[in-house]
């Protein structure tokens, strides 16, 4: 079922955070252990004066990116797959969120109380609208993460990923390989 986001979105926290041009951050469910650990290490490189990560903090290994960042106080937006309203939130994305260096974002309606599997790819696209720029730790080759990559090319979007055999595929489209250190933006 086709949901049509919201126009302004809904959230809790500072929306100023989206005016600080955001670096978007997409991983797929399987993700292969060396982009896991250089994911981390690029999380752990970041803090309070870079630029915010905005994610849906999705999949496992976002959700470890998100946990780094938020220890690390770096500015995080998090863009959920359903309402604001209702929603159950980690204790320190709250916490992050009444400090100013946590957004947490909806283009859906209040009448959306649950993430499915649609909803989730309208907040990636979404996500897509708010940025810049987009690091892909790993997309999983011929999977949603990787047509999302082609449609963020598609857009103009320069594309970054982590170096690895297993992104080879992402670099033939067009991202640019990173070191975990190197700034990204």
């Amino acid at each position: 079922m086709k949901m049509t986001p919201i126009d302004p979105p809904s959230h809790l926290g500072s929306a100023v955070l989206l005016a600080r041009q955001p670096i978007a951050f997409f991983c797929s469910q399987s993700c292969p252990g060396d982009v896991i650990l250089k994911a981390q290490d690029w999380a752990n490189a970041r803090g309070p004066n870079n630029p915010p990560v905005i994610s849906g903090f999705h999949t496992q290994v976002e959700r470890d990116v998100l946990r780094i960042l938020l220890r690390g106080k770096a500015p995080v937006i998090h863009t959920l797959a359903r309402a604001v309203e209702g929603a159950r939130l980690p204790t320190a994305l709250r916490i992050a969120e009444k400090e100013g260096r946590a957004l947490i974002l909806s283009p859906f309606a209040a009448s959306v109380k649950r993430t499915t599997s649609s909803t989730s790819e309208q907040r990636n696209r979404y996500i897509l609208t708010q940025v810049s720029s987009v690091l892909f730790a790993h997309a999983s080759n011929g999977g949603k993460t990787e047509i999302l990559a082609a449609e963020a090319l598609t857009m103009g979007l320069p594309i970054f990923t982590m170096q690895s055999p297993s992104n080879a595929h992402l670099i033939i489209m067009g991202a640019k390989p990173i070191s975990v250190l190197e700034n990204e933006r």
